[in-house]
């Protein structure tokens, strides 16, 4: 009967401490920052288009792109395929992958640039020129509007 009782007793010490544990695991809160994150990512999303039916604002769209990297990598369809000289200055298509890819600012204020950008922008398109000042810089940025929200779609870079 002794044998019994611990048995008993061992079950249910196991069985309690199950329960604490389910309990704890369904109540863990989430990290303050990663839900700060999230939120802070909506709202820049939302930020940019209020409605399906409206058209995101280039400019606007250019700054949060430019300075927010889940922002960005969320307008890019991957893998994207760009061009870009290789060591023989011919021009060759590459596939960069969401994991290989490294974020673009092309938000830069003009004095900290050794090249200068314009920005040619059209109804559902817009190209990013950037001119090198004597160092070679020759690259031009492609966006498309799929759906009322600017996309980057490619790149050619000729630089030598």
């Amino acid at each position: 009967m002794k044998i019994s009782e611990s048995i008993f007793f061992f079950f249910l010490l196991v069985a309690f401490v199950s329960c604490k544990r389910n309990d704890v695991l369904q109540t863990t809160p989430v990290p303050r920052e990663e839900t700060k994150k999230s939120v802070r990512v909506e709202e820049k999303k939302t930020a940019v288009v209020e409605s399906k039916n409206e058209q995101e604002d280039f400019n606007s769209f250019l700054k949060i792109f430019s300075n927010d990297s889940l922002f960005q990598r969320d307008r890019i369809h991957f893998p994207l395929k760009v061009k870009i000289n290789n060591d023989d200055f011919e021009l060759v298509d590459y596939l960069i992958t969401k994991e290989e890819y490294r974020n673009i600012n092309l938000d830069v204020q003009p004095q900290s640039m050794d090249y200068k950008q314009v920005i040619h922008l059209k109804e559902e398109e817009a190209v990013i020129q950037q001119r090198g000042i004597n160092n070679g810089i020759y690259i031009d940025y492609f966006f498309k509007r799929k759906n009322g929200k600017w996309q980057l779609s490619t790149w050619i870079d000729v630089s030598t």
